[in-house]
């Protein structure tokens, strides 16, 4: 939906409250309100950056994902892009990760849906099976990428059971 954007007008009592922290939030992290949407792709940034370095790869996956699946605004994609240039800190992540669970549990007319965060965990494992030398491969997934998928999910109050990589490293 092109022109969607965060609505702020009347709403049921305790939320106007919510939904004014959630703006704040949003502004703090550099998002205006119309470009929510960039925000369902900071959980994969998280995980690329996990390593403490991303691959070209990673980027260019997030990169097609964001092109072909989210309608960003040139303002939303600059962004993006400066997440996939600099990692953002512990603190912006906890803080976008608890925005996105706020937008899918909201009682509004917004693009972002509780149903839709299983699969952004399951985008965010294929980030972290992504790499130059082993695409897709699910040993490929490091530790600490390990941790950042366990870390979203429970950001986003999901249940992921154990990735492929945890289940490969328990068998063998």
């Amino acid at each position: 939906m092109v022109g969607a954007t965060l609505r702020l007008g009347k709403a049921p009592k305790g939320t106007l409250m919510q939904r004014d922290r959630l703006k704040e939030s949003l502004k703090h992290l550099g998002i205006h309100p119309e470009d929510y949407r960039v925000l369902k792709l900071l959980p994969l940034v998280y995980v690329a950056w996990a390593d403490g370095k991303i691959e070209k790869a990673q980027a260019d996956r997030i990169h097609d994902l964001a092109v072909k699946r989210y309608d960003l605004s040139p303002a939303a994609l600059k962004l993006l892009y400066s997440w996939l240039e600099k990692p953002l800190t512990k603190d912006q992540i906890h803080e976008g990760l608890h925005d996105l669970y706020l937008l899918a549990t909201a009682h509004d007319d917004i693009e972002v849906d509780f149903s839709e965060l299983p699969q952004l965990l399951s985008y965010c494992e294929a980030i972290a099976r992504t790499t130059a030398t082993a695409m897709d491969a699910p040993e490929s997934v490091s530790l600490r990428e390990d941790a950042a998928l366990h870390d979203i999910a429970r950001e986003l109050h999901i249940d992921n059971g154990d990735s492929w990589a945890e289940l490969l490293r328990g068998l063998g």
